[in-house]
């Protein structure tokens, strides 16, 4: 039998950005993302997703909006997304040795994209 707790299903945080080769030229954004978080800039629109389990899909969707007072609408608004699992950003190693004895358990691996 297993003991322990169950380990909840990963999470993968995204990023939306919006507009990101203008900005990287120091202009400001030309669209506003609808119904984004207060932290988020105006360009940016981020959420995470529950991965219940292996090869379930999942869809996301963020909208976003021309700002009135932009001259510049021929130009097309590139979209960048960034994604990971959520809680994943620090990594659990052990000091010590280097071999495990015998009947030792391993830690919980993080799953991988």
């Amino acid at each position: 039998p297993r003991h322990g707790p169950v380990p909840l299903p990963p999470a993968l945080e995204y990023v939306f950005d919006a507009d990101t080769d203008r900005r990287r030229l120091g202009h400001a954004p030309r669209v506003a993302f609808l119904g984004r978080r207060p932290s988020d800039p105006e360009h940016q629109f981020s959420n995470t997703v529950e991965l219940s389990r292996q090869h379930a899909r999942s869809c996301a969707t963020a909208t976003f909006q021309l700002q009135d007072s932009i001259r510049d609408k021929l130009r097309p608004i590139s979209v960048t997304l960034a994604y990971g699992i959520q809680g994943t950003g620090t990594s659990r190693h052990s000091r010590g040795t280097s071999r495990h004895s015998r009947g030792a358990t391993l830690p919980p691996l993080s799953p991988v994209l």
